[in-house]
Parts: structure tokens; sequence; C-alpha cells
């Protein structure tokens, strides 16, 4: 009796079914009921077949939205390329050609800042060399004072020179 018992359960089950489908069913369940028979196990595995195929349905109609959503994407994205061209030859050469004339600019102002420099370190060091004979002079004879009036023109004409070169190699390097 104790037997009876466990299956109680699952009789009560089939017993249920037997009632009647409910209304807009009746094939499914006949179709089902066919199947099913007596034995509760068939109808375990007629169960899960049945969960198994609603989840196949729902897993292909996500796929569906899924390709769709891609079809759309895709679609969007081709648009959107629609107003891009990709640069000519002759433009990618002409862009080409300005960046070598540019870097052929810049390299010759760099060369001139240099040699600016240069020029206004050797005229610096003659106008260091000239204040100290300027300095070494002694008394103010009319001979030493001519020469110290002549050494203070070269000296502030050299001067002005190194200021003018000063300018030049500074504008020099900062425009090519």
């Amino acid at each position: 009796m104790e037997d009876a018992d466990i299956r109680a359960p699952i009789y009560a089950a089939a017993r249920m079914a037997a009632a009647g489908p409910p209304p807009g069913r009746g094939r499914e369940l006949e179709r089902e009921r066919a199947w099913e028979g007596d034995d509760p196990e068939r109808a375990a595995l007629l169960e899960q077949l049945t969960t198994t195929r609603r989840w196949a349905y729902f897993a292909t109609f996500l796929a569906f939205l899924g390709a769709a959503g891609a079809a759309v994407a895709i679609a969007f994205a081709l648009q959107d390329d629609g107003g891009r061209s990709g640069a000519s030859r002759s433009s990618v050469r002409s862009l080409q050609e300005d960046v070598a004339r540019l870097e052929d600019q810049v390299s010759s102002g760099r060369s001139s800042a240099q040699d600016a420099e240069s020029s206004a370190e050797s005229l610096a060091s003659r106008v260091e060399e000239l204040e100290q004979d300027v300095s070494s002079a002694q008394g103010p004879d009319q001979s030493t004072q001519r020469e110290l009036d002549g050494l203070r023109q070269d000296l502030d004409d050299l001067q002005q020179e190194v200021a003018e070169l000063r300018q030049d190699g500074g504008s020099g390097g900062s425009s090519p």
C-alpha cells in the first residue's frame, strides 16, 4: 500500500488531464495524451520535450531579433559612410610635397639661426677683447685719447652689430 501512496500524486495528475482540455487547446492535449498513455516516465519525458521545444522557439525568436538588429546597425553604418570619400592620390602627393617643402624651410631656418649664433658669439668675444684694451689704456694724453675714442666708437659699433645679429638670429630661428 505504500507504493500506492507514493504513486498517488502521479496518477492524480493523469486523472486531472483526463478531465478534459481547457478551451482552445484541445488538439495539443489530445496529441500529448495519445503519447502519454499510462506510463508516468513517458509523461515526464513528454513534459520535458514540450518545455525544450518552447525554449527552442524562444531562442530562435531571439536569434531572429539579434539578426534584425545587426542588419539595422549595418544599414545605418553604411548610410553614415556614404558621405565620406578617401583622399585622391594627387592630393596625397600634394600633401607630401608640402611636407617636404616645410621640412626644408625648417632645416634652413635652423641652420641660419646657428650661423647667427656663432657670428654673435665671435662678435661678443671681439667686444670683450676691445673692452680689455680700453680698460688697459693708461693716461689721457692726446694720442691715447684719440685711440680711446676710436676704440669706444668701434666698441659701440660692434655692440650695435651684435644686437642686430641677435635680433636677426632670434627672428630667423622662429620663422623658417
